[in-house]
């Protein structure tokens, strides 16, 4: 009878791994890594912010290939003085995040298109799947990879309103649908020889105003700061539209502003921002932007 084999270490051997590799997002929700020699099984996070949770990651990598990650929620002291947190290197793993849709919105049309936008606040799906009928009625679908979160929907009428629906796919599972309607733009009439003698051309075009960039400047608890360039021209008035716990929430701001703050919102949260600029009637936009609350 051959002799028992040892127990095994619920963590790996010290020497097991040739180098570990610690992340987390900072105060702004921006990555961050920290690379931890193999021989160790303990790692001192510094720069923290005080009294701020952190999710850590931790993964080994051994002869070029990757394991994990495993999971830890950390949380700073209160105290100002005290701006850093231990992870140890033996944690139990956590379950994996069930990943899940939200927020699908039109963010621009033309007579035969639609560009759709969404969200996916937490965990990650295998690949996505937008239904929708054409002007025949009949099904279309359009698969479009895990990692993106647009896609343009060629190949439509002009002037007539479209159902999407999209669902995402992860390990087999589908979730969804999340659903909106789009309206393609009616096609240009080409103005005759005639009319086109008769309109006077003008000396000088207006200009007309554009866009920049939407970035996040500041963030709570409870709010997000935006800002934007307008490089061009000048808006009538803005609007920030995103995804809120009772549904879609719109934010109005004059048009000589360039910032707001955002206010009202949920603690921990992944927000997918869009401003469009509005000038004599017609919308422009929408410029986008993900923001974190702490």
């Amino acid at each position: 009878m051959p002799p028992p084999s040892p127990c095994s270490s619920p963590g790996p051997s010290p020497r097991a791994f040739d180098h570990f590799l610690v992340q987390y997002k900072n105060g702004d929700g921006q990555p961050k890594a920290v690379r931890v020699p193999g021989h160790e099984d303990q790692v001192t996070i510094s720069g923290l912010e005080p009294d701020h949770k952190y999710k850590m990651n931790l993964y080994g990598f051994h002869y070029g290939q990757r394991m994990g990650p495993v999971s830890v929620i950390g949380l700073t002291a209160p105290d100002y003085e005290a701006m850093t947190t231990e992870v140890p290197l033996t944690m139990a793993p956590e379950p994996p995040t069930k990943p899940r849709l939200e927020e699908l919105t039109v963010t621009d049309a033309t007579p035969e298109s639609l560009q759709l936008s969404w969200t996916v606040p937490e965990g990650q799906f295998d690949h996505f799947l937008v239904q929708y009928k054409n002007g025949d009625g009949q099904p279309k679908a359009v698969r479009v990879p895990g990692h993106e979160d647009q896609v343009t929907i060629s190949g439509l009428e002009p002037d007539h309103k479209y159902k999407m629906n999209l669902y995402g796919f992860h390990d087999g599972q589908r979730v969804g649908p999340v659903s909106v309607i789009g309206v393609t733009t009616a096609e240009e009439e080409t103005p005759s020889p005639t009319e086109m003698e008769e309109t006077p051309s003008p000396t000088e075009p207006p200009e007309e105003p554009i866009l920049g960039e939407l970035t996040v400047t500041g963030s709570s608890p409870d709010s997000l700061s935006l800002s934007w360039t307008v490089p061009q021209g000048h808006f009538d008035s803005f609007t920030v539209q995103y995804k809120g716990r009772a549904g879609p929430q719109v934010v109005r701001v004059g048009g000589e502003e360039s910032e707001v703050t955002v206010e009202g919102l949920e603690a921990g949260r992944k927000y997918k921002m869009h401003l469009y600029g509005f000038h004599d009637g017609q919308r422009v936009g929408p410029v986008s932007v993900i923001g974190v609350t702490t």
